[in-house]
C-alpha cells in the first residue's frame, strides 16, 4: 500500500509541476532539463548505493530494455506536450488511461483473460475518456485539441512501455537501470531533435526549483512503482498508482482554479473511478 500511495502522490505532483514548467520554458527545454535532471538524480542514487549502471543483467534483455525506453520517451514526450497545450482537467485523466493499453496488450499476449467485467470496465473508461475530450476551449493561449491528442498518444506509448518493462525487463533488470535508460533517452532525443525551439537555460531559482521537483517526484514515483512490483505488491500498487490523475487534478483545481463542466464531469468521474476498479479487476478477479 505504501508504494502505491507514494507512486500516486509523486506522479501526480510531477505532472502538475510539468504543467507549471510548460508556462516557463519551451517544450524542448522543459524535456531536456527536467528529464536530464531526473537521470542525474537516478545516477546519483546509483553512485550512493555502489551500483554500476547496466552491468548486472542478461544482455538478451537489452532489446526489450531499449523498446521500453523508446516507448517511454515517446509517451513522456507527448505528456509534456499535452500539459503545455491543454488543461490539466482534460489531459490528466486521458494520460492516466495508459492502464487500458497495458491491459489490452496483456489480453492480446495471452497473459490476461478477457472476462465480461474486464471488458465492461475497459469500455466504460474508454467512453469516459471520450467525454473528457469535449473541451470548452480552456484558457487563452491553449490548444485543447493538440493537448487531447498528445494525451491520448502519451497513454498509448506509456502503456506499451509499462507492459514491456513489467513483462520482460523488470524480472531481471534493476529498477535504477530502467529508470536511467528511460530518463536519459528522452533527454537525449529532445536535445538532438531538429526544432526551432532554442534550448533556453533557466534563469531564475523558481524555474530550477520546479525542474528539481519534477526530477525528484518522477524518479521517486517510478522507483516506488517498480519497487512495489518487484516486491510482489502488484495488485495494491497498480490500483493505488492510478490515483495520480486525481492528485494532479486536485492540485490544479486548488492552485490554478481549473474546473470541469457539463459532460466532462461525467467522463472525469468515470475515468477516475474506473482506473482503480480496472486495476483491481486485473489483479484480484
Amino acid at each position: 500500500m505504501l508504494f502505491g500511495l507514494l507512486t500516486a502522490l509523486c506522479w501526480g505532483a510531477a505532472d502538475f509541476l510539468i504543467k507549471l514548467l510548460g508556462s516557463r520554458l519551451s517544450l524542448r527545454a522543459s524535456i531536456v532539463w527536467a528529464q536530464g535532471m531526473s537521470a542525474a538524480v537516478v545516477l546519483a542514487t546509483m553512485v550512493a548505493i555502489g551500483h554500476v549502471p547496466f552491468a548486472a543483467f542478461d544482455r538478451a534483455v537489452l532489446p526489450f530494455l531499449a523498446a521500453a525506453a523508446f516507448a517511454n520517451a515517446v509517451g513522456n514526450g507527448l505528456l509534456y506536450a499535452a500539459f503545455q497545450n491543454g488543461r490539466v482537467a482534460v489531459v490528466a485523466p486521458l494520460i492516466g488511461s495508459y492502464a487500458i493499453v497495458a491491459t489490452l496488450l496483456g489480453i492480446l499476449a495471452g497473459t490476461e483473460a478477457l472476462s465480461l467485467p474486464l471488458g465492461a470496465i475497459l469500455a466504460a473508461i474508454g467512453g469516459g475518456a471520450l467525454l473528457v475530450m469535449f473541451e470548452d476551449g480552456g484558457a487563452a493561449g491553449l490548444r485543447p485539441r493538440v493537448g487531447a491528442l498528445a494525451a491520448g498518444g502519451s497513454a498509448l506509448a506509456s502503456g506499451v512501455s509499462i507492459w514491456v518493462a513489467a513483462a520482460y525487463v523488470l524480472p531481471t533488470v534493476p529498477v535504477t537501470d530502467l529508470l536511467l535508460a528511460n530518463f536519459g533517452l528522452l533527454a537525449l532525443c529532445a536535445l538532438v531533435w531538429p526544432t526551432s525551439d532554442g534550448l533556453t537555460v533557466p534563469g531564475d531559482r523558481r524555474t530550477w526549483g520546479v525542474i528539481l521537483g519534477i526530477a525528484i517526484s518522477t524518479a521517486a514515483g517510478y522507483g516506488a512503482y517498480n519497487t512495489g512490483l518487484a516486491t510482489g505488491g502488484i495488485a495494491v500498487v497498480s490500483i493505488l498508482s492510478t490515483l495520480s490523475s486525481a492528485v494532479t487534478l486536485l492540485l490544479a483545481m486548488v492552485t490554478l482554479g481549473e474546473r470541469v463542466s457539463g459532460v466532462q464531469r461525467i467522463g472525469l468521474a468515470i475515468v477516475l473511478v474506473g482506473l482503480p476498479v480496472l486495476a483491481a479487476v486485473r489483479e484480484l478477479w
